[in-house]
């Protein structure tokens, strides 16, 4: 199995793991959750470093900053592929993240892992 460059492999810690395992969620919602956070962290990552606010970064941005990211492309098997790929995913979690700021009134920024589970939740009981 191929390992998570190492830019990625801090962005969700063992104990955050077993709060969404704890959810009891179908593995669909929770590897969905997994993937917003690990979005939201990333973009967290981008938004401090162009000092923008998450809500105004722009997919050319996301792009430029993965593109560039010295850690990341370090990874063994980071490519133009799967910068691509990458970009793709984390400008896609913009979705659910201003969905879910919508929701709670706050900034993406300011979301917690508690706000997300909660949304995902909320959303597979309606």
């Amino acid at each position: 199995m191929a390992e998570f460059p190492q830019a990625l492999s801090s962005l969700l810690t063992h104990a955050e793991n077993t709060q969404i395992d704890q959810t009891l969620l179908p593995t669909r919602e929770r590897f969905s959750i997994r993937l917003t956070v690990y979005c939201w962290r990333y973009l967290q990552k981008i938004s401090e470093q162009i000092q923008t606010p998450i809500e105004s970064l722009s997919a050319i941005q996301i792009k430029e900053c993965i593109g560039t990211d010295i850690e990341l492309l370090a990874g063994p098997q980071v490519d133009d592929h799967f910068v691509d790929w990458f970009s793709h995913l984390v400008t896609s979690s913009l979705k659910p993240l201003n969905a879910i700021a919508l929701e709670e009134q706050v900034l993406i920024n300011d979301l917690s892992l508690g706000t997300i589970i909660g949304w995902y939740t909320r959303k597979i009981v309606q």
